[in-house]
C-alpha cells in the first residue's frame, strides 16, 4: 500500500510530528528510515497514508513544524522525492 513519509531531523522532531498528526486524526508512526533517503545518521521518518498529505502538510506548517523532506513509496517499493 502506497504512503508518505516524512523526514525529520530528529526523534523529538518526529515525535512532535506525530503527536500533532494524531491529534488531527491522521494515523502517523515515527520510525528510522530506510537506508538510502538521508544522509544524516540521527533522522527520523514519519509515515502516513496515501491520501492525508496535504491535511498532514496543513496542520504541521500552522504548527511550525515542517518535514526536512517528503518521499512517496509506490507501491513497489520504490521512493520518490516530493516537494513540499
Amino acid at each position: 500500500m502506497p504512503y508518505y513519509l516524512l523526514l525529520s531531523r530528529s526523534i523529538t522532531h518526529a515525535q512532535r510530528m506525530s503527536r500533532i498528526l494524531e491529534r488531527s486524526g491522521i494515523t502517523a508512526r515515527f520510525f528510522r528510515p530506510p537506508m538510502g533517503l538521508t544522509d544524516r545518521g540521527c533522522s527520523y521518518a514519519v509515515r502516513i497514508a496515501e491520501g492525508y498529505l496535504p491535511t498532514a502538510m496543513e496542520r504541521l506548517r500552522a504548527e511550525g513544524l515542517l518535514p526536512m523532506r517528503v518521499f512517496y513509496a509506490g507501491a513497489d517499493g520504490s521512493f520518490s522525492e516530493v516537494s513540499i
